[in-house]
């Protein structure tokens, strides 16, 4: 795999504390001194972010599409 890939899934990993312990402290003490990291860090989350409100978005339409269809 890329390296920018297994960057990007190690990130995940660390969100979700799947990682092992000594792996889940590595980037924890990276993300102190590595501004690039912290930066790839808060990109990530702004788009589990982002993608979570559009799913809500999109649930929130069929819901309704659903309710129009049985209550007219």
């Amino acid at each position: 795999m890329r390296p920018e890939l297994e960057e990007i899934q190690r990130l995940e990993e660390y969100l979700a504390g799947a990682l092992p312990e000594e792996q889940q402290l590595d980037v924890a003490v990276r993300l102190l001194w590595d501004q690039e990291l912290q930066r790839k860090l808060a990109g990530q989350k702004l788009a589990y972010k982002i993608l979570r409100l559009f799913g809500r978005r999109k649930l929130r339409t069929e819901l309704e599409t659903i309710h129009v269809r049985l209550f007219g």
